[in-house]
C-alpha cells in the first residue's frame, strides 16, 4: 500500500477518504454493514442506565460515610460516568442520530449536561474536529497551546473547569454574534449545529434540569455537592486528560490511517471509556457511525492494517502519561523510537 506516502500534504479529508479506502478494500462492504448494524436495545440501556447510574451514585456519595469504600468507589465511579456520559452522547446522537429529533435533541442534552456541555455547540465543535483533523481548522487546536509540564499539570486539575467555561462562553458569544436580526431571514453560519427551534428545545431542557437540580439542593444540599460537584471537581479533571491522551497525543500528518493515538486498550479502558479511546478512537474516525458494541469486532479487523501500514501500536498507558506529564513531546506528535511508516 503506498496511497499515504502519495498524500503528505491533502487536505485532512481527503487522507481520511484514502484511510477508508484501504480499510474498505480489505474488509468489504458486506463486513462493513455487519459493523455499522445498530442495536436499540443496546442503545437504550446503555442510556437509560448511564442516567440510572448516575442518579444512584449521586444518592450513594450524599447519604454514605466517607468511612465507607463503597462510598470512594462511587466517587471515582461518578467521576468517570460524566465522561461516560458525554462519549455515549457523542456517539449515539452526535454521529449516529438516534431517536426523532426533538427527542434526541433532549437526551443529549440530558448526557451533555453533566459535562456542561451545550449539544448542539458541541455537535457543531466535534463535526468541524472530524473534518479538520490535526490542522489549524480542527476546534481541537487549543490543546496545542497545552504544551508545558505546569500547564498539563493545571489541566488536570479544577482549573480545567474554569477553563472550559471561558472557552465555552466564548463560543456561544460568537453564536448569538452570528443570528440574524430580522426573524424572517434564513438563519446565519454560526457555531450551534441546528437551527433556532433546537436552540429553543435545548435551553428549555437545560432550564429543567437546572431546576431539578436547585430542588434537590433545597431537599438535600449534599445531593448536589457530593454527589455531582465535589466527582466533578476532582475525578473527572485528571480522568478527562487520560481521555485526551488517548485520542490525538499521536498524530502523524505523513500517514492518513495515523489519526490518533493506537494505544491497546483492554476491557477497563474501553469501559471507562465507552470503547471511545485508543484503538476504538482511531476506528471511530475513520467510520464514525460504528456503535460502541460494534467496536471490539472492528478492532479485530482493523488493528492489523494499522500494524502493518506503520501505525506505531502502545502498550504501556504509564508511558504514554509520563511523556504527557513530562512534556517531552507536543500533543498531535509522533512517539520517540516509533518505526517508520511502511509500504507494501
Amino acid at each position: 500500500m503506498s496511497e499515504h506516502r502519495s498524500l503528505p500534504s491533502a487536505p485532512r479529508e481527503l487522507e481520511l477518504r484514502a484511510a477508508r479506502a484501504v480499510i474498505a478494500r480489505e474488509l468489504g462492504t458486506e463486513q462493513l454493514a455487519r459493523l455499522h448494524a445498530p442495536n436499540l436495545a443496546l442503545d437504550l440501556a446503555a442510556i437509560v442506565g448511564s442516567i440510572a447510574l448516575f442518579l444512584v451514585c449521586a444518592w450513594k456519595l450524599a447519604t454514605g460515610s466517607f468511612k465507607d469504600p463503597l462510598w470512594w468507589l462511587c466517587l471515582v465511579v461518578q467521576g468517570n460516568l460524566i465522561i461516560v456520559m458525554a462519549i455515549l452522547n457523542h456517539d449515539a446522537f452526535v454521529h449516529r442520530k438516534l431517536f426523532p429529533q426533538r427527542l434526541r435533541w433532549v437526551v443529549s442534552s440530558v448526557l451533555a449536561w453533566p459535562a456542561q456541555l451545550r449539544s448542539a455547540l458541541y455537535e457543531s465543535q466535534h463535526l468541524k474536529h472530524h473534518r479538520a483533523l490535526g490542522t489549524d481548522g480542527d476546534t481541537e487546536m487549543h490543546k496545542q497551546g497545552i504544551d508545558t509540564r505546569l500547564r498539563r499539570l493545571v489541566y488536570a486539575t479544577p482549573a480545567l473547569i474554569a477553563y472550559r467555561a471561558i472557552f465555552y462562553r466564548s463560543l456561544v458569544s460568537q453564536q448569538r454574534q452570528t443570528l440574524p436580526a430580522d426573524p424572517q431571514k434564513p438563519p446565519q453560519a454560526r457555531a450551534a449545529h441546528g437551527d433556532e427551534t433546537r436552540l429553543r428545545w435545548e435551553k428549555s431542557t437545560r432550564y429543567v434540569i437546572w431546576g431539578l437540580v436547585a430542588a434537590s439542593a433545597a431537599w438535600d444540599w449534599r445531593l448536589v455537592v457530593f454527589g455531582y460537584l465535589l466527582p466533578f471537581a476532582v475525578v473527572t479533571p485528571p480522568l478527562n486528560t487520560v481521555r485526551i491522551v488517548l485520542e490525538h497525543f499521536d498524530l502523524d500528518r505523513n500517514n492518513p490511517l495515523w489519526v490518533g493515538t493506537f494505544y491497546r486498550t483492554g476491557l477497563f479502558t474501553r469501559v471507562m471509556f465507552w470503547w471511545g479511546t485508543g484503538d476504538c478512537h482511531l476506528v471511530h474516525h475513520y467510520y464514525a457511525n460504528i456503535p460502541f458494541y460494534r467496536m471490539p469486532a472492528a478492532l479485530r479487523l482493523v488493528r492489523p492494517i494499522l500494524q502493518r501500514e506503520g501505525v506505531y501500536e502502545h502498550r504501556s498507558l504509564l508511558r504514554l502519561l509520563w511523556q504527557w506529564f513530562s512534556a517531552s513531546r507536543g500533543h498531535w506528535s509522533v512517539p520517540p523510537g516509533s518505526a517508520p511508516v511502511k509500504s507494501s
